[in-house]
């Protein structure tokens, strides 16, 4: 997850609203389990869209890469698609059943193929064999970074 705060490619926006309309965002956004600077950007491209007549001169977010990144840029979609730990899926600390993958695709409309790619991307693991079952671990080129385990 990228650390807005310390990115080149983020700048800070601020200004004064209503405190019903402060309280009510913040709210909604704790609700829908989205970032407080997710949903202004989501605002934001919307209202240039709106402004401009037309999407191009705004810049499109980078495509999803693994399931974590599908998860944080649609969090507020797929919370009422009945799929637990959307948090965990989110932050990368748990990973979702095949069934859970499926319930998420299906959910955004996602073409097999951006299906398989993300599927594929998220996979690549190396799997340890242990007496007490299988532990997962991200493939960092060959370091075993840290644990997942299946939500």
């Amino acid at each position: 997850m990228t650390d807005r705060r310390r990115s080149d490619d983020y700048k800070q926006v601020s200004g004064y609203i209503p405190v019903d309309l402060a309280l009510e965002f913040k709210s909604i956004c704790a609700r829908e389990g989205i970032s407080q600077s997710d949903a202004l950007e989501e605002m934001t491209l919307e209202w240039i869209a709106k402004k401009a007549g037309t999407r191009t001169s705004t810049p499109q977010p980078a495509p999803p890469k693994t399931i974590a990144d599908l998860v944080r840029a649609n969090m507020a979609k797929l919370k009422r698609c009945g799929v637990k730990n959307l948090p965990a899926l989110a932050k990368g600390e748990v990973l979702p059943t095949p069934g859970d993958f499926a319930i998420i695709t299906s959910a955004l409309a996602m073409p097999e193929e951006e299906r398989k790619m993300i599927w594929q991307e998220t996979f690549k693991l190396s799997v340890y064999n242990s007496s007490k079952g299988v532990k997962v671990y991200r493939d960092s080129g060959g370091v075993k970074e840290d644990e997942c385990e299946y939500s």
